[in-house]
C-alpha cells in the first residue's frame, strides 16, 4: 500500500511539474519570448526565481499567492494549471494503467490545458501544441495498433472540414468563423479520432459546447467574438476518453430520424 502511494505521488508530481512548465510556455510563447534561454522570473519585479519559488502548487500556497520578493499577487492560473495537469496524469494512469495509451491521453490532456489558456488569454493556439497533439495522437494509435493509412486519411479529412468551415463562412458572412489555429486543431482531432463515425459526433459536441461557452462569454461581458478552441479541445477529449458517446450520438440521430 505504501509503495502504491509513492507511485501515485510520483505520477501526480510529474503532472504538476509539467503543469509548471506549461505556465512558462503559455506565458512566453504568445509574447514571442524564448524558452530555456533565461531562468524563470517574476513578471512584475523581474527577480529570478529559485526552487523555493517554483515548487508546483506548494510555492503558491506558502507564499499566499504573492511574489515572495515584491508581494505582487500571482495569478490563480499558475496553481490551477499545475493541479489540472497533475489530476489528468493520475486519472489517465488510474483508468488505463501504466501504458502507452495512458501516456498519449495524458499528453492530450496537457495539450488541451495549454490550448484553453492561450486561446482564452490571447485568442491563439500555439503551433508547438498542435504538433504535440499530432505526435501524441500517433503514439495513441501505435498503442492501439490502428492502421496508419486510416489515421492519416482522417487527419486530412479533419483539415478539409476545417478549411471548408473557415473559408465557407468567410464567403457567406464576409468574416472569419474559424481561426487557422482551429483549422489545425481539426487536423489533430482527425488524427486522434481516425474515424468518420467519431468525427461527426465530435463536430456536434463541439458546436454544443461552443454555443454554451459563447453564451457564457457574453454574460461575463467579454463581447461577441469568443475563442472556439476550448470547445473543440473539450469535445475531442470527451470523444477520445468516452468513445461510446459517438455510438449514443448515432443512436439518438437514428431515433430522431424515425
Amino acid at each position: 500500500m505504501e509503495q502504491n502511494w509513492i507511485i501515485w505521488g510520483f505520477v501526480a508530481f510529474v503532472g504538476a511539474a509539467i503543469g509548471s512548465f506549461l505556465t512558462l510556455v503559455t506565458y512566453r510563447l504568445p509574447r514571442e519570448e524564448k524558452i530555456g534561454m533565461t531562468r524563470s522570473r517574476c513578471p512584475s519585479c523581474g527577480t529570478t526565481l529559485g526552487v523555493r519559488d517554483l515548487f508546483p502548487v506548494l510555492s503558491w500556497i506558502f507564499s499566499r499567492g504573492k511574489c515572495r520578493h515584491c508581494k505582487t499577487r500571482v495569478s490563480m492560473r499558475y496553481p490551477l494549471t499545475e493541479l489540472a495537469c497533475a489530476l489528468g496524469a493520475v486519472a489517465a494512469a488510474y483508468r488505463y494503467g501504466f501504458t502507452l495509451e495512458a501516456v498519449a491521453i495524458t499528453g492530450l490532456w496537457w495539450c488541451i490545458v495549454a490550448i484553453i489558456i492561450t486561446d482564452l488569454e490571447h485568442y491563439i493556439i500555439l503551433d508547438e501544441v498542435q504538433i504535440a497533439i499530432i505526435l501524441f495522437g500517433a503514439l495513441y494509435h501505435y498503442a492501439l495498433g490502428t492502421e496508419i493509412g486510416e489515421v492519416i486519411a482522417a487527419g486530412f479529412i479533419g483539415l478539409a472540414i476545417g478549411l471548408t468551415l473557415k473559408y465557407g463562412f468567410l464567403y457567406l458572412r464576409n468574416k472569419d468563423g474559424l481561426g487557422l489555429g482551429d483549422v489545425k486543431l481539426l487536423f489533430g482531432a482527425g488524427i486522434w479520432l481516425a474515424s468518420g463515425a467519431s468525427f461527426v459526433p465530435f463536430l456536434f459536441f463541439s458546436g454544443v459546447l461552443g454555443v454554451v461557452f459563447g453564451l457564457g462569454w457574453r454574460v461575463i461581458g467579454r463581447g461577441e467574438v469568443f475563442p472556439f478552441g476550448p470547445a473543440l479541445a473539450a469535445a475531442l477529449l470527451l470523444c477520445v476518453v468516452w468513445p461510446n458517446m459517438a455510438n449514443q450520438f448515432w443512436q439518438l440521430y437514428g431515433f430522431i430520424g424515425q
